[in-house]
Parts: C-alpha cells; structure tokens; sequence
C-alpha cells in the first residue's frame, strides 16, 4: 500500500520591530509597496509603540512572505531608505500557531 503524506503549510508571522520610525516613514514604505493586498498576506497590524513603530503580519506559511519579501518589501524599503533615510534591517520572523478572525484589509 502507498501512502503519501500531505504536507500542512503553517501561518507564518512577522514581526517588525522599529524604533524612532514614525508613521509618516511607515506610510513612505507603505507607497513604494503599491495598492494591491500580496497574495497569501491573511492579517496586517500595523501602529505606534513607545519608541516607534510596530508592524504584525501573518502570512498563510513561509513561502508566501519569502515571495513578497524578495519581490516587493525589499524594494520598497530601498527606495524609501535613499529617499527617506529609513532603516529597513529590524525584522523577526516566527512561526504562528494560532491565527483566529477574518482576513483584514492590507
């Protein structure tokens, strides 16, 4: 008897950690990003913190962020570090769990 194992992708998170950025300079990103929602993005939460800026996101698994990653936010961050003197380095991943709630306007 062949068995074949279905492999499970499993949500994926972000955790953008970004001290002394405003939400002015989240937006600047935000611009080079373009409209459009990246496939495979299921939540984004983005907002102030004490000493910056935080952004969440959850992914549907790894592979989905890997894909914007290389084809879109690395770009939008450059372009918005040579106009803006942004700093895109601080970023963790990890893996999610859980994720309850309805998909969320990116």
């Amino acid at each position: 008897m062949l068995t074949l194992s279905k492999v499970v992708a499993m949500p994926f998170g972000v955790l953008q950690e970004m001290p002394g950025v405003s939400e002015a300079e989240y937006r600047q990103v935000e611009r080079h990003l373009g409209p459009d929602r990246p496939p495979g993005l299921v939540a984004h939460v983005a907002g102030p913190v004490e000493d910056g800026w935080r952004i969440i996101n959850i992914w549907q698994d790894e592979a989905a962020f890997r894909r914007f990653q290389s084809e879109r936010l690395v770009r939008a961050a450059g372009l918005a570090a040579q106009e803006d003197g942004f700093d895109p380095t601080k970023a963790a991943g990890f893996r999610a769990v859980s994720v309850d709630g309805t998909e969320m306007p990116f």
